[in-house]
């Protein structure tokens, strides 16, 4: 009986001198949510590669990304516009 609890005694020891050895633990703080980005879409029906071509080149140009391509349908994405902001209410004066 008493090797028992000597062996239980010495494992706690052993325990709390692991756990000052190793210090405190502390919960890591997670970083400000940043908003995920918006997105414009548009899909086009082509017909054909010339046409397909031209239709990628154009939207291109103006800063769209073909993110898909299936029986002739186009569909591009862009970042979407940020929101206007509202307006200050103090006028400042």
């Amino acid at each position: 009986m008493g090797k028992r609890v000597a062996l239980v005694l010495g494992g706690l020891v052993l325990g709390a001198a692991c756990a000052l050895a190793a210090g405190r633990v502390r919960a890591q703080v997670a970083a400000p949510s940043v908003p995920a980005p918006r997105w414009e879409q548009d899909c086009e029906q082509t017909h054909g590669v010339e046409e397909a071509r031209a239709v990628a080149k154009a939207r291109g140009e103006s800063g769209w990304e073909l993110v898909a391509l299936d029986a002739g349908v186009m569909c591009f994405k862009r970042p979407a516009p940020s929101p206007p902001k509202p307006a200050d209410p103090w006028p400042g004066y």
